[in-house]
């Protein structure tokens, strides 16, 4: 019996400090529900619209219908026709477009000739492997969908909509990962998430434990000015961030046999902006932040955060609108397309210019307004 008045009295004691930490508690328990909704609403999307182009050699009624058929259909959206398979290519290293078709010479001549046979290819980027797997299914589905038509009338039932022995052969073929490995995808996604958590935490946590410590105040009595605290507060989180970039770059190389196409000198290079982005929000963090405690959890979600709306787990393409616009304030988005294309395409400068200028925008924005937001604070 004294056991349990004890016991309860603990248990009292824990509820009343609890209370007192009523704020913090509601905090953390709101982290995982918002996790929960934010990821569940990311991944709600399904691959629709997907940017394609059409090379038709044919140029009949016929593979005029099929075009059609393609663009009607809701996994992609047909931008153009174009002049020459060259046209294509160039779209699709550039980033324009996410697949392209190829209708051959002869298309309509084997849809009414039973001896002749024609194979339409459906070339796809597969350095996103969600996207490169929906597309390739959805892309036999819908041309053996239309020849089944074609040959069978519209009363053909479900059933009996296959290409198996029909005179029209569907070749998806994939571009920069042909075995569509997992990794190819992940890794790099990987890398841009795990430099985020390092800077951020290095960054948040370094001004916060001085202002904890009350060593904070007594830099800024000494001869040391704002700036200059924030520049050497800074240098050694970039001097990390580079570190961790080898590290895992030599990781990504040695054991999941990542193949790296373009240069790392150029990749170093666009990193900087990146981090100046991830810098602005720590610093951000910090000024907002009373004590470790508080910046930790926040970093947390905030990591997640980027990291679902940024594409590591689903396609941005998949995703729902509202989703698709709050990702473009992202900077983990720009950089993780930045390594994909890097690694698996070879992508210059010129070809990464589209994600790197709303980067190097929202750099600037977040790097700017923290570090004057965290003068106001130390002055």
């Amino acid at each position: 019996m004294h056991a349990l008045q004890r016991i309860s009295q603990i248990v009292k004691k824990e509820l009343l400090e609890l209370w007192r930490h009523a704020g913090v508690i509601a905090f953390v328990l709101a982290i995982p529900v918002a996790e929960v909704i934010i990821l569940g609403y990311a991944t709600a999307g399904r691959v629709e619209d997907l940017p394609a182009v059409v090379y038709d050699a044919d140029r009949t009624a016929a593979s005029r219908r099929l075009a059609d058929a393609i663009h009607q259909a809701p996994t992609f959206e047909v931008a153009a026709w174009v002049a020459n398979i060259s046209q294509a290519e160039q779209l699709l290293e550039g980033n324009k477009i996410s697949a392209y078709f190829v209708i051959p010479q002869g298309f309509e001549s084997a849809l009414t000739t039973p001896t002749d046979e024609a194979t339409v290819a459906a070339v796809i980027d597969g350095s996103n492997i969600a996207v490169a797997n929906y597309a390739a299914v959805y892309t036999d589905e819908v041309i053996g969908h239309f020849m089944a038509q074609s040959l069978g009338g519209p009363n053909l039932r479900p059933q009996e909509q296959n290409t198996r022995g029909l005179p029209i052969n569907v070749e998806p073929r994939l571009w920069y990962n042909q075995e569509l490995r997992r990794e190819t995808f992940f890794v790099p996604g990987l890398i841009g998430t795990m430099l985020s958590l390092v800077v951020l935490t290095i960054t948040a946590v370094s001004i916060v434990g001085e202002r904890e410590r009350g060593t904070l105040e007594q830099l800024m009595v000494s001869p040391t000015r704002p700036t200059e605290l924030i520049i050497g507060k800074l240098i050694p989180s970039g001097l990390i961030a580079y570190v961790e970039l080898g590290l895992m770059v030599a990781v990504a190389v040695g054991i999941f046999h990542i193949p790296i196409r373009g240069s790392l000198v150029l990749y170093a290079g666009l990193m900087f902006v990146y981090l100046l982005a991830e810098m602005g929000t720590g610093i951000l963090i910090s000024t907002l932040s009373t004590s470790q405690a508080q910046a930790l959890p926040s970093i947390c979600l905030l990591v997640v955060v980027y990291a679902i709306l940024a594409g590591f787990f689903t396609p941005v393409d998949t995703m729902p609108q509202v989703a698709q616009w709050a990702s473009n304030l992202v900077p983990l988005k720009y950089f993780v397309a930045i390594t994909r294309d890097l690694f698996a395409k070879g992508a210059g400068f010129d070809t990464l210019a589209p994600q790197l200028l709303p980067l190097i925008a929202i750099s600037l924005v977040l790097f700017t307004a923290s570090v004057l937001l965290l003068r106001r604070r130390l002055v």
